[in-house]
């Protein structure tokens, strides 16, 4: 059962201790009364399953020297994590022919964990996050056949996952030695689906035994079909659902090892666009390629397939087609072309129907035709309808080809998904309550109204057509607005509040704010010609480089708050008005600026004052680069919009222009 509960009943040979929470020291206890009434030689199946142990029950297990069919699946083994140093091997059980570890919490298996078991057939090991498999593992298991490695992902233990790089989450997966699977020479059945496989781990597969007759790689991130993968030449049943890269780089060689012996293929979910690599598949029985790119169907690669009796090729984008594609494929009996693009029952469709027992095709905008009418109506018993029509119009029975449909089945069927479209009345209708009227062979179909026909419009296809572009293309416009919103709404944000505000300052009534900027300049009690903000880590850069270059000759006069603020007043009052009244104002920037919190007050606070009284005189002086992750917002739209100066770190001549470019900045603002 899924629980790990044995499906034996009252049997001597079955012990079943499964689903009793047990922890170590409780199940060693439970084995040890239970010897004392059984007698553990006879028992051959044994489960553990779904308690609580934390480590192998290796002494318990040597009580049962026969066993033949162990479950311990569903128990929290702590012993096998990437952490632990003791990690036992399974002990020595000599009968041993199916072992079942799933949901184990295996991580790394010692390489003689299987060293002891040597008659095992069966073994499961899928839902375990095992990173490594050694060469040395399998070295006894001569008599393995079926092998599961499904669901191997380290991602299913949810505290690795959360510290997990993500970049390394894609492109590392299981590894395993390139001859890892050598020994296996009976190995059936393989079973490695939703198991990430590193790049490496692939050259071990060519190792596989040539008696391997049932593989699945689905979801193994499989980049393409390499010729190894099928030397054996002996595989039956194959699946490479999920894998892109396969189903982008199919070609007509692909297979051609496994021409004579695959007879079951699954290529689900493959991005598989053609099918020209199926040629010389003649034993194929069963084609699964639901969920790709498909959208024709040739008759060409199904010429091939002799051997085809189901084919599943739904959710892909499959138009109708005129021309009969399965006449060769005598033994088909089952097709799926459900979720697809069919506008129209074909003359050929209905061919290619006949000799099926199954059939599905729902969920497709289908057109109400005769063809589709006569269809529906003749699989859903109403043929009764179509009886006297065709006797009493003789020249019409001559003329008019009569299908043998009735025996199909629509197993999908539902009267929602089964609907056929009036393009004329641009509306959905029951198939089944319209009248059976005139099929004309290949190509010509009457479009059906209730109940008299009429000719399909093209122009309203075509309308539905541009109808569906423009919307295309608005969507995608909006999308695409609302990403440039997202990325730059700091700017747009920014932007429209200088807006605000600038229209706000254009209706006040003080005189001065309508005069020109040279007349404001002049008219304003301006003390210092440059109030610069910097943190004290540049204290010394301020004191040492700064002053003495931009306050020789008394050309310039430098605002600092350490030397020029008004003792007794507020430290806000100081820097407005020491910002009001300094013809320029200078941010030092350094990443010890943008740590300061008063730095970042005195930057925002000079954006705001320059736009109230209408100025623009900003100066930024870059001390050192600084990282964009630590740029803020505001610094990044100063350093976009105003130009900005940068301090040389070595040469002498780079400085004494650095001087002379600053001075002239500030001098220039001084006229």
């Amino acid at each position: 059962f899924p629980n790990g509960s044995l499906t034996i009943r009252s049997s001597s040979q079955a012990l079943d201790v499964s689903n009793l929470k047990l922890n170590d020291n409780a199940m060693e206890s439970v084995v040890d009364k239970l010897e004392t009434m059984l007698n553990f030689s006879d028992i051959r199946y044994l489960s553990l399953a779904n308690n609580r142990l934390t480590e192998l029950p290796a002494d318990s297990l040597l009580h049962f020297p026969n066993l033949e069919h162990l479950s311990l699946m569903y128990n929290p083994l702590k012993e096998f994590t990437a952490e632990s140093n003791n990690r036992p091997k399974i002990p020595h059980l000599q009968s041993l022919v199916t072992l079942d570890m799933r949901y184990c919490g295996l991580g790394v298996l010692p390489a003689d964990f299987f060293h002891d078991v040597p008659k095992l057939q069966f073994l499961f090991l899928s839902h375990n996050y095992i990173t490594k498999l050694p060469a040395p593992l399998f070295n006894r298991l001569n008599k393995l056949v079926h092998l599961d490695l499904s669901y191997m992902d380290s991602s299913l233990r949810e505290e690795e996952a959360r510290m997990e790089n993500p970049f390394m989450k894609l492109i590392t997966g299981m590894d395993m030695d390139s001859n890892v699977f050598q020994p296996l020479n009976k190995l059936r059945f393989l079973d490695l689906s939703h198991s990430k496989l590193d790049l490496k781990a692939f050259i071990a597969l060519s190792s596989l035994g040539a008696k391997l007759e049932y593989v699945s790689y689905c979801y193994t991130d499989l980049p393409t079909l390499m010729d190894y993968l099928f030397q054996m030449e002996s595989i039956k049943m194959l699946d490479l659902s999920g894998n892109l890269g396969c189903g982008r780089a199919l070609n007509e060689l692909s297979f051609s090892l496994l021409r004579n012996s695959l007879e079951v293929l699954y290529f689900k979910n493959a991005s598989i666009f053609n099918l020209k690599w199926m040629s010389g598949l003649r034993n194929l029985r069963v084609l699964n390629l639901r969920g790709n790119f498909l959208a024709t169907l040739e008759y060409g690669p199904f010429n091939e397939l002799v051997s085809l009796e189901a084919l599943d090729v739904s959710n892909n984008f499959i138009q109708s087609w005129s021309c009969q594609l399965f006449a060769n494929n005598t033994k088909m009996y089952l097709l799926n072309a459900r979720h697809n693009n069919l506008l129209l029952i074909t003359t050929s469709m209905l061919r290619d129907f006949e000799p099926l027992k199954y059939l599905a095709v729902g969920v497709n905008t289908i057109q109400c035709t005769c063809n589709y009418v006569y269809f529906l109506q003749m699989i859903m018993g109403n043929s009764s309808a179509v009886t006297p029509q065709t006797e009493l119009n003789s020249e019409r029975s001559a003329t008019e080809t009569i299908f043998s449909i009735e025996h199909l089945k629509l197993y999908d069927f539902d009267e929602a998904e089964y609907y056929c479209m009036n393009f004329t009345g641009k509306r959905r209708v029951n198939a089944i309550e319209l009248q059976i009227c005139s099929r004309e062979d290949e190509g010509g179909y009457n479009n059906i109204s209730e109940p008299a026909s009429e000719e399909p419009l093209e122009d309203d296809v075509e309308e539905y057509l541009v109808i569906y572009v423009i919307s295309s293309l608005l969507v995608i416009l909006a999308l695409l607005s609302l990403l440039g919103i997202y990325w730059y709404w700091f700017y747009i944000k920014y932007f429209f509040v200088i807006l605000k505000n600038s229209a706000i300052l254009s209706f006040f009534n003080d005189d001065k704010l309508y005069l020109d900027k040279s007349a404001l300049v002049e008219e304003a009690p301006f003390n210092y010609d440059v109030f610069v903000s910097y943190s004290d880590n540049d204290r010394s850069w301020v004191l040492e480089e700064m002053l003495p270059n931009l306050e020789r000759e008394d050309l310039l006069t430098v605002c600092l708050h350490e030397r020029d603020f008004e003792v007794g007043y507020g430290i806000l009052e100081n820097i407005i008005s020491c910002m009001d009244r300094s013809r320029c104002l200078m941010l030092i920037v350094s990443e010890s600026f943008l740590m300061s919190r008063w730095c970042q007050f005195e930057m925002h606070l000079a954006q705001h004052r320059l736009l109230e009284t209408r100025r623009d005189e900003l100066i930024l002086v870059l001390l050192e680069d600084i990282p964009r992750r630590k740029c803020p917002k505001t610094l990044g739209f100063l350093m976009k919009t105003k130009t900005y100066i940068k301090w040389p770190k070595e040469r002498t001549q780079e400085k004494e222009l650095f001087w002379k470019r600053l001075r002239k900045a500030l001098l220039t603002s001084k006229c």
